[in-house]
């Protein structure tokens, strides 16, 4: 059971891109979206035992690997140069995402087991996506109960959000910020894997690359027995965060085929995987004290963003997309630019959130420790 269990989370991914292309549900959906519903339909049949160890497990594997490969691809030095709204727009949000998050610490720490952890889980989540609250978990080691209630809590307000803000938000904000102005300058995003694109050769070639992001794993990894005589996880994350950053400055390995969609695969298995894990049963049971801290980062965040980006005159497409980038990470790039009409956003949004997952991490573990009592 335990090994059927790991071949759905691993193999189910691909059905739905596969089912993406043929059914036009599935497309207005998105992978990601249905992965999530998938993994939480699977973790609270009540006819349906997972074992959470095996989900646990393959999300430890995902997480760290995906890292490098999503950094891999990120030009940091012209996202600097070529979009100074969007830089200006991100770092307002990391801004308010933080202050947010210490606020919330000191509102419900007397209720919140752990309160010091969540935060900055939360900063990571708000700032990269949910992959980062993971890696931030594995580091700052919060209890497994923990993580499930807050990342049920993310799932059920980043989800409800997400449709909001695909439907209304938008055109919300258009009354009140600028519209956008086409920059020539910034490229069309254009990489899709295609079923010519698995050849032998090429799909060796994929190989190769995700060889190559287990090897940071494991390096990371063995420096970390080697300086602590154990898998420090905190070191582990922002080692392999480190390391990808570094990577990416090389022209050569930013050229690699399809390393972010090799990535990208990676956090369809964790969607899955993770939603498999969201037990609705125990967040019903429990208080509501991690709805409110989740709720009340997410929601004064998106509000203090917006405000800020009113008051610096950034166009409202720009301030939508980093904030989409902070709080739901890559996978979500798409349909956003879609709702907007504007396929220009799109290389800004995902390096905005390739930058959220690499800051995230450190902001993360740094404000975990800063905050513990």
């Amino acid at each position: 059971m335990d090994i059927l269990q790991a071949l759905v989370i691993i193999v189910s991914p691909a059905v739905f891109l596969w089912l993406e292309k043929k059914i036009s549900l599935f497309k207005v959906l998105g992978a990601v979206i249905i992965c999530y519903a998938f993994g939480l339909l699977m973790g609270n049949l009540p006819f349906l035992k997972l074992n959470p160890n095996v989900s646990k497990e393959i999300l430890s594997a995902a997480v760290p690997l995906s890292i490098p490969l999503m950094l891999f691809s990120t030009d940091f030095i012209k996202w600097l140069r070529l979009a100074k709204a969007t830089v200006v727009s991100f770092i307002l949000m990391l801004v308010v995402v933080t202050i947010m998050a210490i606020s919330g610490a000191y509102i419900f720490k007397d209720i919140v087991p752990e309160y010091w952890k969540v935060a900055g889980m939360l900063v990571g989540v708000f700032t990269g996506g949910t992959p980062n609250m993971s890696a931030i978990g594995m580091a700052v080691d919060v209890k497994e109960e923990v993580f499930i209630l807050l990342n049920t809590s993310d799932l059920i307000l980043g989800g409800s959000y997400f449709f909001f803000a695909i439907a209304f938000v938008h055109k919300i904000l258009a009354k009140f910020l600028r519209p956008f102005e086409s920059d020539k300058t910034q490229p069309e995003c254009t990489i899709e894997l295609a079923p010519e694109d698995f050849t032998p050769k090429k799909v060796m070639r994929y190989l190769g690359i995700l060889l190559f992001s287990g090897a940071i794993l494991g390096l990371s990894a063995g420096l970390s027995m080697l300086l602590f005589k154990k898998l420090a996880a905190g070191f582990i994350i922002l080692l392999i965060t480190t390391i990808g950053i570094a990577c990416s400055f090389s022209s050569k390995i930013r050229s690699w085929e399809f390393s972010y969609d090799i990535g990208q695969y990676l956090l369809l298995v964790f969607c899955v995987g993770i939603g498999s894990m969201a037990d609705l049963s125990q967040l019903a049971n429990s208080s509501l004290s991690y709805i409110a801290f989740t709720g009340f980062v997410m929601y004064g965040s998106l509000l203090s963003h917006f405000f800020l980006c009113w008051v610096f005159k950034i166009d409202r497409d720009t301030s939508m997309i980093t904030s989409i980038a902070g709080i739901f990470g890559p996978a979500f790039i798409g349909p956003i630019a879609s709702a907007l009409g504007n396929r220009e956003i799109v290389v800004s949004g995902l390096t905005s959130s390739l930058v959220g997952i690499a800051l995230g991490n450190y902001l993360g573990i740094i404000l975990s420790n800063f905050l513990a009592p």
